[in-house]
């Protein structure tokens, strides 16, 4: 099982539902262009990090041709599909404000795409990297391990028992996370051996 790749689509969908509302649907598969969204996504960002290796990037992009045309294709469908998000948006806004007797307000597209993006940039790989690599340094310290899933019991207060995710998902309110201060050292000591923006680009 390719747990990062895991928590990559899951971060992504996180990001989308939680800051606008969308079920981008790449874990599950289940939208054709959150999935395209994805891959184009992961591909520029992928082909950002090997200009860092190609002396004739600049080369190419101009000609647009080799890996630089397949950059300029993930770039416009990552465009395409955060300017429809945007749309979308925009029309449900002006419809709610319409209905309140407001005035619709003016938005600038790339500007607010540049927002989304930098939401998902800042997010997506961040927590997603972090994540994996605490699991990794779980399991290779079972006595962490166990000490965080002790806390995590009686945090929640959950025992011995066996709860279904729905139970523990509504035993983690802001009080119960407070307390896992174990949790929260290992987190942070994840992030300092293995940095979440070891190096910084952008397309």
């Amino acid at each position: 099982m390719d747990i990062s790749d895991l928590l990559m689509r899951s971060t992504l969908d996180s990001i989308f539902k939680v800051g606008f509302g969308v079920n981008l649907g790449s874990l599950s598969g289940c939208s054709k262009e959150g999935a395209a969204f994805a891959r184009a996504f992961d591909n520029a960002s992928e082909q950002v990090l090997y200009r860092f290796f190609d002396l004739f990037w600049k080369a190419k992009r101009l000609l647009n041709v080799s890996s630089e045309a397949a950059m300029n294709r993930s770039v416009r469908t990552v465009n395409d599909f955060v300017y429809a998000v945007i749309d979308r948006k925009i029309e449900q806004m002006s419809s709610d404000q319409q209905e309140f007797g407001a005035r619709p307000g003016c938005f600038d597209n790339k500007y607010l795409r540049d927002i989304i993006l930098n939401f998902v940039i800042a997010g997506r790989d961040t927590t997603a990297g972090a994540l994996a690599w605490f699991l990794y340094v779980l399991c290779r310290n079972q006595h962490i391990q166990e000490r965080i899933a002790l806390e995590v019991r009686a945090a929640t207060a959950t025992g011995d028992r066996d709860v279904g995710a729905q139970e523990f998902t509504a035993s983690l309110t802001e009080h119960a996370i407070s307390k896992m201060q174990y949790l929260h050292a290992a987190l942070t000591e994840t992030l300092r051996l293995y940095p979440a923006v070891p190096i910084v680009h952008s397309f």
